[in-house]
């Protein structure tokens, strides 16, 4: 038997230290970060069992299996919106029987769902000498009507404050808060695969982190973002500082000068930061990009998807199909398999075609930059280039696998694109296939 003296105690200590330090500082050095499996089959969001047997990877599920019953999604539009957009979005969501708010910036009703004015309670002194406000007034007058009101956009950042007041009042009892727009598009198994991780009772403010420099770090909008009970309820005891009534919510914009600011999901960060609720940042799970404009590389693979975003109509029936006919529904989506959604354009030379490849660029002047056949030769000098793309005098590279879009040419200006197939099978082999659903841990 080995003797444990305090020289070898010691000595091992410095030694688990020393694997502790220089584990840490790799995964720095080489952008590696740190992850758990999502489980595929998660025990219940709730306290009480289903009613039955939850079936993951078919249509509304969750909310079929009424394991989502205490989780109410945020939906804020335009009033321009709710004529042309929100009959499509409420086809594709609405009869899935979830929990389904709706705000904008007029109140109606379409297709059974009432639609509350976010702004309807804001105390005057917030509207007058506002010229953002005159617009609000516009869309007053052309209630009932099919006319749209240009720059509606100017109020949307006025909106989320006292959306979140609107939405704790009106749904005391939900655990999970769901922000999204009509362009957001959600994975619901793998939100709530991601939800049962945690407990709603403690402050919880998870999406996609925008880190504006020397600011406060937000979640992205449009990528959806998730508050918990706990995060909401320390929302609102804050609120309860501006407001005059305690049982009328959406009055005030919790003393913030809202007009000098850009976004309101910034200024929802901000507020949340002043309650002691940082975001916890899931990207690339929660992520700004569509399927394709989506970057596949090492940090886009194996990890579990849980939001996208700027998809149109025409996406979302295209996602919808393409998913019908997943192999295995019932596996949490990754990038790894999106990526076969894509994997068929890609081609040695796509005609009228952008890939976005932007990781390095050659201007005029520049060899890789006189043709299509240069780019591609600077490419394939690139040891880490995936695609390259050439219009005009430019060529670029990129390190990354993307899609794109159609690109039409713009006077005698035609754009090309092309992808080494190559090392886009190398890349696959490298990490292909995944153990499991990576679930990132948070950054910040």
């Amino acid at each position: 038997m080995v003797r444990l003296t305090p020289t070898r105690l010691l000595s091992a200590a410095v030694l688990v230290f020393s694997f502790i330090v220089l584990t840490f500082i790799s995964k720095r050095l080489f952008g590696e970060r740190g992850y758990d499996i999502l489980l595929e089959r998660p025990p219940p969001a709730r306290s009480r069992p289903p009613s039955q047997e939850v079936t993951l990877g078919v249509e509304c599920s969750p909310f079929v299996g009424g394991v989502m019953e205490d989780v109410t999604i945020v939906l804020k539009l335009g009033a321009s919106e709710v004529a042309t957009k929100l009959p499509a979005y409420l086809n594709r969501l609405g009869r899935c029987k979830q929990d389904l708010l709706l705000f904008s910036d007029r109140k109606e009703q379409r297709n059974g769902f009432d639609i509350n004015d976010a702004l309807a309670n804001l105390r005057p002194e917030y509207r007058y000498h506002n010229p953002d406000f005159d617009v609000y007034d516009r869309i007053q007058e052309t209630a009932g009507s099919t006319e749209k009101t240009a720059e509606g956009w100017r109020l949307d950042k006025y909106k989320f404050l006292p959306m979140m007041e609107l939405t704790a009042h009106m749904r005391p009892e939900s655990r999970w808060f769901v922000f999204v727009e009509l362009d957001t598009y959600v994975n619901w198994d793998n939100l709530y695969r991601f939800l049962v991780n945690f407990n709603p009772k403690q402050p919880y403010y998870f999406g996609s982190p925008v880190w504006p420099p020397n600011k406060t770090i937000f979640a992205h909008g449009g990528s959806g973002f998730v508050l918990s009970r706990g995060a909401l309820n320390k929302l609102v005891a804050r609120g309860r500082m501006f407001a005059e009534n305690q049982n009328f919510p959406g009055t005030h914009l919790f003393g913030k000068e809202v007009s000098k600011q850009c976004c309101g999901d910034e200024i929802l960060g901000q507020v949340l930061k002043e309650c002691g609720v940082g975001i916890r940042g899931y990207w690339p799970m929660f992520n700004g990009e569509k399927p394709t404009s989506v970057r596949f590389d090492h940090e886009q693979w194996c990890e579990a998807i849980v939001t996208l975003h700027h998809l149109q109509d025409h996406d979302f029936i295209a996602m919808q199909q393409w998913e019908a006919n997943r192999p295995h529904p019932s596996r949490p989506l990754t990038f790894e398999e999106l990526f076969g959604y894509i994997e068929p354009f890609l081609t040695s030379q796509t005609d009228d075609w952008s890939n976005m490849s932007e990781d390095v660029t050659f201007d005029k002047g520049d060899p890789a930059a006189i043709s299509f056949d240069t780019c591609f030769a600077a490419c394939l000098k690139d040891t880490k280039c995936m695609q390259y793309e050439h219009f005009g005098d430019t060529c670029r590279l990129s390190h990354s696998i993307r899609l794109g879009h159609e690109h039409l040419p713009e006077g005698s200006t035609k754009w090309t694109s092309g992808w080494v197939k190559s090392r886009i099978e190398a890349f696959k082999a490298a990490r292909s296939p995944c153990r499991g659903a990576h679930f990132v841990h948070p950054n910040p």
